[in-house]
This record gives structure tokens, sequence and C-alpha cells, in this order.
């Protein structure tokens, strides 16, 4: 359906081709990684398949099966036609919940599509998703931030131990006293090569009580500063691995925006559809109220005409005529209501909650418009905006990521290490330190590690493992592409069914207007004032109806099956101009 506060906005003359076409795909077993692994259009698309080139749908104008009569007194047909093109909505409905009749409030499809882009709670819940998703990146990230760590110890120590014998008399005290005060500190720092910086320093002051012996310095404090370096040289080296949840943790956050994408995609298709559902609804209650009125006229006319030539039986076919329309109008009444709520509660707005009685009524009139579309152009788009194809592509990413990192685990343990320390002593700290800073006491280590399990298996079954899973994740996208197309093709096959069919009941409701037409010329002569007559005339205002009614529905169907072709296509924001910027994902 389309509203006339929003003609252009299906205007659909042929979808952006973004003119990206994925390049082959070869096995994902070999060594080559991204985009060459994922599928491609080449085989749907190459010049040298035959696709449609579209479709062209003209449905405004009067149709060419018409007859030249017809066209000339069509103001008349349209006049006789039950809810032309000027009717209104109503301001309220009679079916009522409590004991007075139901208020309507007028909204147009921008409003609801707004509302539910802003309040749906369906949306609300995604849009959380990605602060989440967000929240585990920065965690990733802190891995290499500095790590700073310091303790203090306070140890008294009273330990016995042996002496020695000179000349019979012992040598050396039989225990061993002090107090030891230890302080502290380093900051370490994870490097994106894979290898850890430490800076560390310590400072311990002893104060040794031992009897018999006298030590110099007494108390002492020893400083020392340590640089520390280790790093990997083969497994876990460099940045593609070393980097790898980092960007798995990036790419959990774009999957989780494509996902908000496609159910925000979901919600404003599902909202139009719902109005329209809802429009139409309206017009059907409508055309049963004017098909009500029009059948309680002859009602009357033949109770008039019941003392001189109707019959019972005709007066009584004519009252069960009425009584039924009666009763469709009843029925009808509750369905615009179901139809309402379903809109409320997609839209989630605070001013039209769920739980109000207030009927919501469309604005504007039914309408549908002149479209051309490209098949090949649509596909492109498809492949290049929808959020579910974006999500998968991403997936082979994360398998190309996972693939790099079980490659570089079959790898040997190769680590290098390399410290420097300086020692200072002296009777107070500062002191130590100042020789510390001299460097006359300096250590030094340089070593390498070496380890490889016998055979490798768990190593070489990982990797494998990850490319089997990366087959996975390139078949789903393929599968998804196909899927693509499929809706595509579908969607837009809908289109021109669609398309014809408004052009099919067009025509059904002008033969059934003129149909009605004739039988009121008959009726302006008191010949035709007949119970048969008036029977055929009630029947002739239910064809009408129906006619009418199947205008509208195929009106609505169309517009209803290009909202389904632009979620198809991946289009349905720009379609109705919704721009998907930062500020549409919460920040906490």
């Amino acid at each position: 359906m389309k509203l006339t506060q929003l003609c252009g906005l299906y205007t659909f003359a042929a979808i952006i081709s973004t003119g990206t076409v994925f390049t082959g795909c070869q096995s994902p077993l070999d060594s080559h990684s991204g985009a060459r692994d994922v599928g491609n259009l080449h085989h749907l698309l190459g010049d040298d398949i035959e696709l449609e080139t579209g479709i062209s749908v003209s449905v405004q104008s009067i149709p060419d099966d018409i007859e030249p009569a017809l066209v000339q007194r069509m103001d008349e047909l349209n006049a006789i036609t039950p809810i032309g093109l000027k009717a209104v909505w109503p301001s309220e409905i009679k079916t009522p919940i409590g004991d007075n009749p139901l208020s309507t409030t007028t909204i147009s499809v921008t409003e609801a599509v707004q509302s539910a882009v802003f309040h749906n709670l369906d949306l609300q819940i995604a849009r959380i998703e990605p602060a989440i998703s967000e929240q585990s990146y920065t965690q990733a990230e802190a891995v290499f931030d500095f790590v700073f760590s310091g303790s203090a110890t306070d140890r008294a120590v009273k330990i016995p131990q042996q002496q020695s014998l000179v000349g019979g008399a012992p040598f050396g005290a039989s225990e061993s006293r002090s107090k030891v005060q230890t302080y502290e500190a380093s900051l370490a720092k994870k490097l994106n090569s894979g290898g850890v910086l430490t800076l560390s320093t310590s400072a311990t002051k002893t104060n040794s009580e031992t009897p018999g012996f006298t030590f110099v310095p007494n108390p002492s404090w020893e400083s020392v500063g340590t640089i520390d370096f280790k790093q990997p040289l083969l497994r876990g080296f460099g940045e593609k691995v070393v980097l790898a949840d980092v960007r798995l943790a990036s790419n959990a956050t774009e999957k989780s925006k494509q996902e908000f994408r496609q159910s925000l995609h979901q919600v404003v298709t599902d909202t139009q559809t719902a109005y329209l559902q809802l429009a139409l609804q309206w017009r059907v209650l409508q055309v049963q109220e004017w098909l009500l009125g029009e059948g309680e006229s002859v009602v009357e006319i033949l109770e008039l005409r019941r003392s001189y030539d109707t019959s019972e039986a005709d007066y009584a076919q004519a009252v069960a005529t009425v009584k039924q329309r009666s009763a469709d109008v009843i029925s009808q009444e509750a369905v615009v209501q179901n139809a309402s709520d379903r809109l409320k509660v997609l839209m989630n707005n605070p001013v039209f909650p769920v739980e109000s009685t207030t009927v919501l009524c469309p604005t504007g009139n039914i309408e549908v418009e002149d479209i051309i579309l490209s098949l090949r152009d649509t596909i492109l788009s498809a492949a290049e905006n929808r959020p579910d194809l974006q999500r998968l592509k991403i997936e082979v990413e994360d398998q190309n990521i996972q693939v790099n990192v079980a490659k570089n685990a079959t790898l040997p343990q190769l680590d290098v290490q390399a410290q420097l320390s300086y020692y200072g002593l002296d009777s107070g700290a500062g002191n130590a330190y100042s020789e510390v800073f001299d460097g006359d006491y300096l250590n030094h280590l340089v070593g390498l590690s070496f380890e490889q399990p016998i055979g490798n298996r768990m190593a070489e079954a990982g990797y494998r493992s990850s490319r089997l899973q990366r087959i996975v994740a390139i078949t789903a996208y393929n599968k998804g592409l196909q899927k693509a197309v499929l809706e595509v093709k579908e969607a837009m096959r809908n289109v021109a069914t669609s398309a014809e069919l408004v052009s099919a009941n067009k025509s059904f409701r002008i033969a059934q207007a003129e149909n009605l037409r004739a039988l009121k010329v008959e009726e302006e002569t008191l010949s035709g004032l007949t119970p048969t007559f008036l029977n055929l005339k009630l029947q002739t205002q239910a064809g009408l109806a129906n006619a009418r009614i199947a205008e509208f529905t195929s009106a609505v169907n169309f517009n209803t099956s290009l909202a389904s072709l632009y979620l198809a296509a991946g289009t349905t924001l720009e379609m109705h101009q919704i721009s998907l910027d930062d500020a549409m994902f919460i920040e906490d």
C-alpha cells in the first residue's frame, strides 16, 4: 500500500547496483584466505547467463480491456462505486468493548514506522546486543594494557643451625635471627608480536640479629632493577595470531550490528505490512457498511410493496440478506480492532498503548504506482546490502582468522628470553638504588626454550578442523546468497502478479459498477420495481462490493509485495529514508 503523503516512497527505478561482484570460489583447504574463498555471483549474473531484464508495470491508467463506452462514463461509474477516491475515514467504530462506541485516531505510515523504529520492544532488545559486543571488544583489547603489580612483606626469621667444633669448642651461632622487609613492584605489557616486556624492582631491608656476629651494613638495603623480555619466535608469534581475539571481538561487534539491522529491516517491513492490513480492513468495513445501507433501502421498498406484489418468500429472502450483511459488519469491526492492536504492538508507542481502546485509523488512500524493476540490479543490491549476507561474510572472515591461528599452533614452541638485572646494597634504600643506577653490579641472562610434541597430532587435528569449519562457513554464505536470489525472484514475481491483479480487479470493479448502473436506469421505470428485480439488485450490489474489496485487496497485496522486495534486496531502510548511524546503538 502506498498513501498519498508518501507518493514517492514506492517508486523503484532500478535499485542501485553496487558494481561489486565476488571473485571465484576456491577450496578453503588451500592456503588462500579472505574474499577469494567467498561465493560469487558470476554463475548467476555472468554475461553468458540469460536473466530476465526485470519488469515495467503501469497500474494507474484505465485497463486496456475496458470498452470505450465505459471509459466515456468513467466518472459516473466511479460515483456509483462504494468508497470512492475521495472517501474519508470514520471517526468512531460502533462495536464497543464497553458501553460506548470506540473513538479513532489517525496515523500516517511514516508515523507508524518511526514509532516502531524507536519504541518496538524487539528492537530495544536487539539494540542492546551491539553495546554488549563493544564491551567484549574492549576486554579483548585490554589484554595489551600495561599491568602494574606490587607487594610488601614483613618477615621475622629465627632458624636453628649447626655449629662447628674447633678444638672441642663450638664455633658459630646456634641460631640465625633476622627481620626482613621486602617491597616489590613491576610494570608489564603484552606486545603485538606476542612477547611480554616487564620492568620490575625490589627493595629488601634485612636487620640481622644473629648472636655473636656483626654484619655490615646492618640493617642493609638490597635493591634490584630488572628488565625482562620474553618473545615466542614460532608458535604464538606475529600480529595475525596475537591479535586474533581482538579481531574476532571486532567482528562479533559488527555481526551484532548486522543482526540489529536485520531486526530493523524486519520490524519496519512488518509495521508497514500491518499498516497496510489495517487500511485494508477499514476499507472492507466501509464497503460492508455501504452494502448494508443499500440492502436496507431495498428492504424498505419491498416492505411498501408487500401488500400487492411482494411474496413472503421474496421479502424474507431480502431481510435475511440484510441481516447477514449486518452480521458481516459486526464481524469486520472486530477484525479492524484486531488489526489496530497488532499495529499498536509493533509501534509500542506510549501515546497509543495496546491496552487503549482507541482504534488507529490510516490517513490518505490506498494507491499503487507505476514501477520499473531490474532483476540483475536487485540481486546485486541484495548481495551488497542484506544484513544476513554481511553477517555470513563476517563468519567466513572469522574462520580465516581461526585457520591462521590453528596453522601457527602447528609450529614448534621456540621462545627467547633476555634479562638484565642491576643490583645495589647499602645501609639506606636511596644509596642502594644509587648503586643500581651506577650499573656496577650487572647480571644478564639470555636463553632459548624449545618444545615440540612428537607427532604433533593435536595441533594438526586442530588445524584441519579449522579448515573444515571454514568450508562450512563458506558453504553457509553460498547458501545464504542462493536464498537471497530466490527471495528476490519470488518477491519480484509477486510484485508482477499483484500488478496484473490490480488491473484485473479494477476491470472487474468497473464491470460490476456498469452492471449496477444499468439496473439503476431500469429502476427509474415502475416496471423495474418488481420483487425479482429488487432481489437482482441485492445480488448486483453484493457483486460490486466484492469487486471493490478485491480491488482494495490487490492494491494492498501489490504494495505488500513491494515491501517484501525491498526487504529481500536489503533496501528497506533506504526506501523509508531511515539512517542507521551510531546514535541508534546505545552506549551503556
